[in-house]
């Protein structure tokens, strides 16, 4: 058997949570216990360390409350480490990131209804094309909300409709964060309970192609937020979108800049086992898709 990294991103009822495709509690605890039984669960600093058993990583994204309420949980009752990527957007500037902006608008409205409202105003047919991006979505609407909101428009275009549907269902965007996100509270007991704190993202943009400015706009702030609660140095990384549609660019200009400032590890969307005797750059295989293909 290969090494293995599982990417978690939700952890909750799929009845609760309709933005994208979360594992349910029991099912989250089954995989754990499945990973337990078959490999050695490590934390990504033990990567060199010497098991009997093929290597297991158990890695979350995005640092939402339920990874807290739920992973953490049943992590803590099975004596098992996880890896968990934080945002620090979100709990220093009180400003959501526009792909949790529209998971949580895609749990609260009709897909249907979303696209009614928007494809007046954009070119359909290239949206079509390219939102392939989110072949795993069956949902075509979903498809094309995901890739006009995350890729098409800017920012700029995309928030202000986002977040009118999102404070129609939450008041206001503080009491999102509040609910939404984990604390540094949180965060702390998670470190100090043996759990392994990575660098995500300040605002989860996906990589352009200039890895400095990358690098100094979205990454050094967070790990030097993370770096000043924890009171320790912070050496892994896992990119938002896996780097996004220039994905394989980013890991090769992104590389020597995240080695020169500490970095020992990167995490990837990219599907697959991995060796984790060699290299920076780890694949991941999506939780849901362990259950999918059989290999769970």
């Amino acid at each position: 058997m290969e090494d293995l990294v599982i990417m978690y991103h939700y952890v909750m009822e799929p009845e609760e949570w309709k933005g994208s495709v979360p594992i349910s509690p029991s099912d989250f605890r089954k995989q754990v216990e499945w990973a337990k039984e078959h490999y050695e669960i490590i934390k990504p600093e033990d990567i060199h360390k010497q098991t009997q058993k093929p290597k297991c990583i158990i890695s979350f994204d995005d640092a939402t409350k339920d990874q807290y309420t739920n992973a953490f949980r049943i992590l803590k009752e099975l004596n098992v480490p996880g890896y968990f990527t934080i945002m620090s957007g979100p709990l220093i500037e009180r400003k959501v990131p526009i792909f949790h902006l529209v998971h949580t608008v895609l749990s609260h409205f009709k897909e249907e209804q979303i696209w009614e409202e928007v494809f007046q105003q954009v070119n359909v047919t290239e949206i079509k094309n390219k939102s392939d991006i989110y072949s795993y979505e069956m949902n075509e609407y979903r498809r094309y909300v995901k890739y006009l909101f995350n890729f098409y428009w800017s920012e700029e275009q995309s928030r202000p409709y986002l977040e009118r549907k999102v404070t129609s269902i939450y008041h206001t965007l503080e009491n999102f964060i509040e609910e939404f996100y984990l604390s540094e509270r949180e965060i702390l007991e998670m470190d100090a309970s043996g759990m392994s704190i990575g660098v995500h993202s300040v605002n989860h943009l996906p990589y352009e192609g200039n890895p400095q400015g990358f690098y100094d706009k979205e990454i050094r702030g967070c790990k030097n937020y993370l770096e000043k609660l924890l009171n320790k140095d912070v050496k892994l990384y896992t990119p938002s979108f896996g780097g996004g549609e220039q994905s394989i660019q980013m890991q090769v200009e992104l590389l020597p800049i995240l080695i020169e400032n500490g970095f020992i590890l990167g995490f990837t969307t990219e599907k697959g086992f991995t060796d984790m005797r060699n290299g920076f750059w780890h694949k991941r295989i999506d939780c849901n898709q362990l259950i999918l293909n059989g290999v769970v």
